[in-house]
């Protein structure tokens, strides 16, 4: 459910509320119904961290932020993002054309001055990050290179814009750098992962190892003033982990040793609990020995906001577990946990969503299925784009509602993940038919469904007719919106 109107959200509240941001605007020209505003802790668009107001006939719209820190936020219309940097005590008021919110956007208040600075600092993208692939030529410099040249010119960069931040009250010039500072250790540290995973350089840890070093863990006041310095910790507690594990694949027994001095638990009960949570249930674990504990504490709640926008309760469960210090983060979290839990209990009760146990083939899976058409997504609760087209599911459900379809999801999740799997299926509301079949008995399934071809891509949808045969190898996704929508109904 969209949130309209005044905006309370505690992800914004990082310290007692008794101050607040405006902001206010109007559009020239206005076609939309509403305008968004998001408010991300570590820079990551989540739907659950926005609140929308809705246009007045005239194009104007107003949003009152409670805090008393500056606020990075993101402002979208039509889907045009723009980032604004609110503070207490100086309103802001934007305008601009319907269609060009970058290329038309005013700014006029108190806060304009600081708004024109975030306008020409914060790029999409820096100009050794503008190509994230193999063209860019930047991530084919040699070390020498990445080190001696390019390094200290993205470092000359950002201080040069530091300086230009000047006029401003203090803790306004203070967020401002600070934003800045993270932006580009942020931006150089997702250039190793062009360096690793596009053009093969294997400078790339080099690159990282270094970018890590000269920024450090951000301040508890930096965590509270940019959004870029809290996705900063989460990419440096990763860091910490991928360090520990290059020893582990350099040296088994003495890796085995550090990382079972770390967490306190076995290597196998270490194995365990990746594969029924994900790695990143072992990496935060390991954090708290390389992060103070205010760190700590703060990247634990990030990521308690992060699972619950995205209403994957285990692993907010499993999170919340580790939370230890007692305050506003853990409350907040808390209540974050307990809506989660609300959703669950009302999944379970929906009639719509049918959950199977003890299928292992493919005839057994769509047997109850004859005579019906059957539109089958194969998927994982470990697959970000399988869980990204689940959000396009309900309005293609509704559409073909009342016509002779059925809704089958085929999950790969290990059987250690099978609370995960389920809970996930009822608190988002997956209705449906549900099976999770694993490894030898899924692999027949595959070679059945796509003969001769090795790979095996999540998601991948097919479409099955009333005879049970397969109709429609890789059919469009729910995300194709219309196009899925025609085709399911060509083949009916």
């Amino acid at each position: 459910m969209k949130k309209y109107g005044m905006l309370i959200l505690t992800i914004c509240c990082i310290t007692t509320c008794m101050a607040q941001s405006v902001l206010t605007g109007k559009i020239s020209g206005a076609t939309g119904k509403e305008v968004e505003l998001n408010i991300s802790r570590d820079v990551w668009y989540q739907a659950g961290n926005s609140v929308y107001c809705e246009l007045k006939p005239d194009g104007s719209f107003s949003f009152t932020v409670p805090g008393t820190d500056p606020l990075i936020v993101t402002f979208l219309y039509n889907k045009q993002p723009q980032r604004l940097l609110l503070s207490p005590g100086r309103p802001l008021h934007i305008t601009f054309e319907n269609a060009d919110l970058s290329g038309t956007i005013k700014f006029s208040g108190k806060a304009a001055a600081e708004n024109m600075l975030v306008y020409a600092t914060f790029p999409p993208r820096p100009f050794f990050l503008k190509e994230f692939s193999a063209q860019n030529t930047f991530g084919k410099m040699s070390r020498d290179s990445l080190m001696q040249v390019l390094l200290p010119a993205i470092l000359k960069e950002a201080d040069s814009l530091s300086l230009t931040v000047t006029g401003l009250p203090s803790s306004l010039t203070s967020a401002l750098r600070t934003n800045i500072k993270y932006y580009y250790a942020l931006n150089m540290e997702e250039f190793s992962i062009v360096m690793d995973s596009y053009t093969g350089n294997p400078a790339a840890f080099a690159w990282k190892d270094t970018v890590m070093k000269i920024t450090g863990v951000p301040s508890m006041e930096e965590l509270n003033v940019s959004p870029y310095a809290n996705y900063f910790l989460y990419a440096y507690s990763k860091y910490k982990m991928a360090e520990i594990f290059q020893i582990y694949r350099k040296d088994k027994a003495a890796g085995t040793k550090i990382i079972e001095g770390i967490t306190g638990l076995s290597f196998d009960s270490l194995r365990t609990l990746a594969d029924g949570y994900g790695d990143e249930a072992v990496g935060l674990l390991m954090a708290e020995k390389v992060l103070p504990p205010a760190q700590y504490e703060r990247l634990l709640a990030n990521r308690i906001i992060y699972y619950s926008n995205d209403k994957e309760l285990a692993m907010a469960r499993k999170v919340m577990s580790l939370m230890k210090k007692d305050g506003k983060e853990k409350n907040d979290s808390r209540q974050r946990l307990t809506r989660l839990e609300n959703m669950l209990a009302a999944g379970k009760e929906n009639s719509h969503i049918t959950i199977h146990t003890g299928i292992t083939t493919l005839e057994q899976l769509l047997a109850p299925y004859k005579g019906k058409l059957v539109y089958l997504d194969i998927w994982g609760t470990w697959c970000g784009p399988c869980k990204q087209e689940m959000r396009y599911a309900p309005q293609l459900k509704e559409q073909m509602k009342g016509k002779d379809v059925v809704f089958l999801y085929l999950s790969n999740d290990s059987d250690l993940a099978d609370q995960k799997w389920k809970e996930y299926i009822q608190v988002n509301n997956i209705t449906g038919e549900h099976a999770r079949i694993t490894g030898d008995a899924i692999e027949a399934i595959w070679q059945t469904l796509l003969p001769g071809d090795p790979a095996r891509r999540y998601p991948t949808f097919f479409i099955i007719d009333r005879e049970g045969k397969v109709l429609v190898r890789n059919a469009k996704r729910p995300s194709d919106e219309g196009t899925l929508y025609t085709q399911l109904l060509g083949a009916l």
